[in-house]
């Protein structure tokens, strides 16, 4: 080392001399100072959830989508209420209790919508329909008249079976042409025998009436976009409004015969979820990095007294650093709330560094004084230097755009310092006045690095294999892939994730679309009209497109069907029906003439209905009997009123949009939006790169989360090349400056360099992609890699090569390096994918750097020692 690491190490002996002077006196003012920080920490260091802020604004994308945001703010920061029923009367009637209940707490939820809800859509809702279409249904109409009619009398399930039962039977050859026959209700008995057929099974289905009268296979799914109101102050800042969702639902779900299906998506829950992730898994991320650092220091140390002194400094450096970051940022953020793991992991290197190196001289006869004194004097300038490039990987975040992982450089490289002040401080003061006297010490640990020592002995084999895996690795580096889609970090069993990864598939996502603010109409149009030509595109909406083309001509298709189906259309009540008679209408049915093809499926549900009740006791049967009664009427009233509802539409314009849906479309200033949805699965990182490909090519400042994911990663890579790259240069020149020779600063560098490179090729072997969470790994490795080449190099002044096996620092290398990647290794079982995906990436880093350093270095340094001897 040079002479200024030499002037440090003296400068920390000193100290510690000035410390055992008056250990109580440094245990109570340190322990005070811990209990202050804490304190002001847990008042003053509060929690900023805002992922949305976290990247420089002032990049050309980000300003896009800001410009988008405050055109149209009812559309950030959404929640998705998925509600999937067993029949559409039931997702409609289920939805309109939820709206209900949902705007009763404007304090809570904003923006409500759902698509087509409201007396507007009740009004106008046919128009939407394609002309063709509504002319189908108008003939479905008309030709349903007969058997609506036979049931205008009297309505309940035995009339509906009476109806079936009446309509089957063979029709004189003078009865007048028209009517219901029944080769035309084909769909009708198809639908009564899947009825009829649930009804058996004893969970009997709504009769299918809207699929029956409008023809196409009507939506069970309703979806509705809310904003809710959040609490950054919060770890969880969604947590009161999405509770209150869930026990709305459940409490509407107690109502119903069947519960229906209520899931919650889009960002605000995704976010809420991963937070919840993350925030369980630093707290027993925390927890089981102190268990299993504690394990690793009591069996490096084998001695409660000084495990218990090791946590003791170990949390007194947290507390400091939680103070200092509540000091100057005043809030942890999603990924700086790492810092307890990471300063932990590396506050600990310290803590065994200094007792191991303390027992080794105790064990050579020096006093507890004399020792303490000696062993910052030997490992102080190391320990310092360590300190300085450890830091130094971590402040290389600090002038990144990247402004969350910026605040975690700058907590947790000042915690480096922190956790050696601690080391420096409180750790001597403790082990003088509390560590056990007059016990002869073993420089032994149950952790011994001779087990690497039969390596030595094949230097050649050694180096070797190391160049084997190093070109394995440098050839593997063109494969390295990095996943820009923030969702794939995400458990993807959490019900956010897997929502909207099938409403992806289903083209049923709309926070996966791409939008565009356009200044003017005439501009909205000739985008959509541009865009709707692209094979990636699949629809392209504008407010145009929520007014219905060809009005006039459906309105007259409407007038027409109104005067034919009378006013009376649509006026149906249903009563409900004495067991007896809806057990005869089955029978009736059961008895009726199955000459019609179509009704043979319906006779055969019918009997074997008939049968089922005939086994049953009188109160089940009755059960069944009602349910089946319900079934087969309670969407049928609500279907006609839709319908009745819809027949006295008028022509309209876009001035007659309801407010809720305007503005999410019009902006001020005459700006529309233009809102673009794909034609693949964009949650596929290759689609969605396509997808935005082609719409920018036509509007290049079209944003959505499709282009802040993927515009995100290329901010996010190129902040941690950078930082990767002051790492390396801020660390290399701090080295070069205190060891002052060029070889020493190469044997430091080999398990950096060895670290790095096998890692980032190693992922391609493991089939992980590089992400935002794990790509933080690279940097750190920068900085904690060279602490054990600094150790073992400084360590070579005093001892060859040969002795080094048996020292205080070896040990200590091996057993700091378990700690770390224990502390680190821990995060990989995350059930947060990025999270676990950063653990098992450090872990693996640092490994491969504790290989280095036990292994190849002094393979290396063998090798060459072996070189210079001179022949004999």
């Amino acid at each position: 080392m040079s002479a200024l690491a030499d002037r440090f190490g003296s400068a920390l002996a000193h100290w510690v001399t000035a410390v055992l002077r008056r250990p109580k006196l440094a245990i109570v003012a340190s322990l005070l100072a811990t209990g202050l920080a804490a304190y002001y920490a847990a008042g003053h260091l509060g929690v900023n959830t805002d992922t949305a802020n976290m990247i420089s604004p002032t990049l050309a994308w980000r300003r896009d989508f800001i410009e988008y945001r405050d055109a149209f703010p009812v559309r950030d920061r959404n929640l998705l209420i998925v509600v999937d029923a067993p029949s559409a009367a039931r997702a409609d009637a289920f939805s309109a209790a939820l709206l209900a209940e949902l705007r009763k707490r404007p304090d809570l939820y904003h923006s409500i919508l759902l698509q087509g809800e409201g007396e507007f859509f009740e009004r106008n809702g046919l128009l939407y329909l394609p002309l063709p279409e509504l002319e189908q249904l108008a003939d479905r109409l008309a030709a349903a008249q007969p058997l609506l009619g036979l049931l205008q009398s009297r309505f309940d399930g035995a009339a509906v079976l009476d109806v079936a039962t009446r309509t089957l039977e063979p029709r004189p050859a003078s009865a007048p042409a028209g009517g219901a026959d029944a080769a035309g209700l084909e769909p009708f008995y198809s639908a009564l025998a899947s009825t009829l057929a649930s009804a058996r099974a004893g969970a009997p289905q709504p009769l299918a009436w809207r699929s029956l009268l409008g023809g196409a296979a009507p939506a069970t799914r309703k979806i509705i976009v809310l904003q809710p109101e959040l609490d950054y102050t919060r770890m969880q800042p969604a947590s009161v409004a999405l509770a209150g969702i869930r026990a709305i639902a459940a409490e509407l779900n107690a109502q119903e015969p069947e519960p229906v299906t209520v899931r919650l998506t889009g960002t605000v829950a995704m976010e809420h979820e991963e937070l919840l992730s993350v925030s369980q898994g630093a707290a027993l991320g925390a927890i089981a990095t102190m268990v299993l650092v504690a394990i690793v220091l009591y069996a490096s140390l084998r001695s409660w007294r000084f495990l218990v002194i090791s946590i003791v400094t170990l949390l007194s450096g947290l507390s400091l650093t939680a103070a200092f970051a509540a000091i100057t940022v005043g809030h942890l953020n999603l990924l700086s709330i790492a810092f307890v793991v990471l300063n932990v992991g590396l506050g600990s290197d310290y803590v065994i560094h200094v007792l191991l190196r303390h027992k080794e001289l105790l064990a050579e006869g020096h006093s507890t004084h004399d020792a303490l004194v000696e062993t910052m004097r030997g490992v102080g300038s190391s320990l310092g230097l360590c300190a300085v490039t450890t830091a130094a990987g971590f402040y290389s975040f600090i002038p990144t755009t990247f402004r969350g992982v910026s605040e975690l450089g700058l907590i947790a490289g000042t915690g480096v310092f922190f956790g050696l002040f601690a080391s420096v401080t409180l750790l001597p003061a403790l082990v003088a006045q509390f560590a056990p006297k007059g016990e002869r010490e073993t420089a032994k640990t149950l952790i011994d690095p001779k087990i690497f020592v039969p390596l030595q002995r094949r230097p050649r084999v050694v180096l070797g294999v190391t160049v084997v895996v190093l070109a394995a690795s440098l050839a593997a580096l063109p494969f390295v892939t990095f996943d820009s889609n923030p969702i794939h970090l995400r458990n993807p069993r959490s019900e956010s994730v897997s929502t909207l990864l099938e409403l992806a598939a289903a083209g049923e996502a709309p926070l996966l679309n791409l939008d565009a603010v356009a200044p003017d109409d005439a501009t909205a149009q000739r985008w959509a009209a541009e865009l709707r030509k692209l094979p990636e595109v699949r629809a392209v909406v504008t407010v145009a497109s929520l007014v219905p083309g060809d009005q006039a001509e459906k309105v007259g298709v409407l007038e027409d069907l109104a005067l034919l189906l009378g006013p009376e259309f649509g006026d149906l009540a249903p009563v409900r029906a004495p067991a007896d008679a809806m057990r005869s209408a089955v029978a009736s049915l059961t008895a009726s003439s199955a000459a019609s093809p179509a009704a043979a499926g319906l006779h055969a549900e019918a009997a074997a209905l008939d049968a089922a009740l005939a086994g049953e006791g009188a109160p089940e049967r009755q059960r069944r009997l009602e349910a089946l009664d319900a079934a087969l009427t309670s969407d049928l009233p609500a279907e006609l009123g839709r319908l009745a509802a819809g027949l006295h539409a008028e022509p309209f314009d876009r001035s007659a949009l309801p407010e809720n849906l305007a503005e999410r479309w019009l902006a001020s200033q005459g700006r529309e939006l233009v809102e673009v949805m794909p034609a693949e699965d964009v949650s596929d990182n290759a689609a969605a790169r396509r997808f935005i490909g082609a719409v920018h090519g036509v509007v290049p400042k079209a944003t959505g989360l499709p282009v802040v994911y993927e515009e995100a990663s290329r901010t996010v890579v190129n902040a941690f090349e950078l930082a990767f790259l002051y790492a390396l240069a801020m660390v290399s020149a701090i080295i070069f400056v205190v060891l002052r020779d060029l070889k020493d600063v190469l044997l430091v560098m080999v398990p950096i360099v060895l670290a790095a490179v096998v890692t980032i090729g190693a992922t391609v072997l493991i089939s992980m992609p590089l992400n935002y969470a794990n790509i933080i790994a690279l940097p750190l490795l920068v900085g904690m890699g060279v602490d054990n080449g600094i150790h073992v190099v400084h360590r070579m002044r005093t001892d060859s090569v040969a002795q080094l096996f048996d020292t205080s620092t070896m040990r200590a290398v091996l057993a700091s390096g378990l700690t770390t990647v224990a502390s680190f290794g821990n995060l990989a079982f995350s059930s947060h994918v990025g999270t676990a995906s950063m653990g098992i990436l450090l872990a693996l880093g640092l490994a491969v750097s504790m290989a280095a350093t036990l292994i190849v270095l002094p393979a290396w340094l063998n090798r060459r020692a072996r070189a210079a001897r001179p022949a004999h």
